[in-house]
């Protein structure tokens, strides 16, 4: 299994409540990580592993080995690597990618013996030794809270997935009135659902009946409107002002869009998402114009991306950014602790500031961030708040 041996030099970085000991240990900090460097996910594997070795070249007078072990992204290959990284002395382990495949190993033999740290936002039903270090639905909806309790209509859209539903019954115990649910089970059904969401069916009907009545009058002023109304496709409004789509990349460009083509648009209500990754492809896409979604700081995003194109030649995904606050974390604990072994309570209740944000592990093991709220606004990320 390919290892490597990495010690690193202090560039920058900082925390809110720890910093390292005036002088450090003897002892280095061995940290495994277990990523996808070949199969369907070598890529983000791949690209994590870069970023580990940019914060590892960016911190100083602490003495780290990192060991990757390749687990090809599946269930069979995390086993592999938990089996492999016994044979080597390590003190915590970064990964894997996916909560299913470190749930995977979690009836292993020894593998409570081991603190893990996932990039996954999955924190239900956790190990006691597993921390969840994505950014889970939790501190996204924390985010968007302000938005939520705007006096405002809502409707809720949205796949059939475990996922989306999860969403709607995160938002529904924070009190969050929904007037409408609607769900769709495949990507064709989209555009079926929206026209039932913007009673399109009814607003056509409408103008329908308005141009037949229109058509009867002789009067100057009729036959004028009577221009305007055949260009439509439908008339009146909607009787909500904000809708909530927890969906990504294509499929929320979907949504918007037959929203859009259906008469209901940022100008009716104002649409609400989940965390985008900054992904540019909702920048080209005019009816995005104006949804709002929680993420981290866009300034750091874009300040880590020019360091990996400057090293490596490598863009951000997402989970990149993530990935460059662990080892400053295990660092800062590390090289502060009176003994050499990490503990879970080590983790809980002390607040951090990353690349990230700001955020914290709290006692069910998983990051509760401090997130911004970021707007489309003439095809650029605008932060509003």
């Amino acid at each position: 299994m390919k290892k490597f041996l990495i010690k690193f030099f202090l560039l920058s970085f900082f925390w809110l409540n720890l910093t390292f000991a005036s002088e450090s240990k003897n002892q280095s900090l061995r940290i495994a990580a277990i990523l996808p460097l070949t199969g369907d996910y070598q890529e983000i594997g791949k690209k994590i592993l870069k970023t580990f070795e940019l914060t590892i070249f960016e911190l100083s007078n602490v003495d780290i080995t990192l060991l990757p072990f390749d687990n090809q992204g599946t269930k069979s290959g995390t086993k592999f690597s938990f089996q492999e990284l016994q044979n080597h002395k390590v003190d915590i382990v970064l990964g894997p990618i996916f909560m299913e495949n470190l749930l995977s190993i979690s009836n292993e033999e020894n593998f409570s013996k081991y603190i893990f740290i996932s990039l996954s936002n999955n924190n239900i039903t956790l190990p006691k030794n597993v921390i969840s270090f994505g950014i889970n639905i939790d501190s996204q909806l924390l985010a968007i809270k302000s938005i939520l309790n705007e006096k405002k209509t809502k409707i809720f859209f949205s796949d059939n997935s475990l996922f989306s539903k999860l969403v709607l019954k995160k938002i529904e115990d924070l009190k969050t009135p929904i007037s409408a649910k609607y769900h769709y089970s495949d990507f064709n059904e989209i555009n079926e659902k929206s026209k039932i969401a913007t009673s399109y069916y009814y607003r056509n009907k409408k103008l329908k009946d308005l141009i037949s009545e229109t058509k009867k009058s002789n009067s100057p002023q009729d036959l004028e409107k009577l221009k305007v109304l055949e260009k439509l496709d439908t008339i009146g409004g909607v009787n909500y002002q904000q809708v909530i789509i927890p969906a990504f990349d294509d499929d929320l460009i979907s949504i918007v869009s037959f929203f859009d083509y259906h008469d209901v648009n940022y100008k009716d209500a104002t649409f609400i998402t989940l965390n985008q990754w900054f992904n540019k492809k909702i920048l080209n896409e005019p009816s995005l114009q104006n949804i709002i979604f929680p993420s981290i700081n866009y300034t750091n995003f874009k300040d880590l991306n020019s360091k990996l194109l400057k090293y490596y030649n490598l863009e951000i995904s997402n989970l990149e950014i993530l990935a460059y606050d662990t080892i400053p974390l295990l660092a800062s604990i590390w090289f502060n602790k009176k003994e050499g072994v990490f503990a879970i309570e080590d983790f809980i209740g002390k607040e951090f500031r990353g690349k990230s944000g700001i955020f914290k592990i709290n006692s069910l093991n998983f990051a509760e961030r401090n997130l911004d709220l970021y707007q489309v606004k003439n095809k650029e990320f605008v932060k509003i708040n």
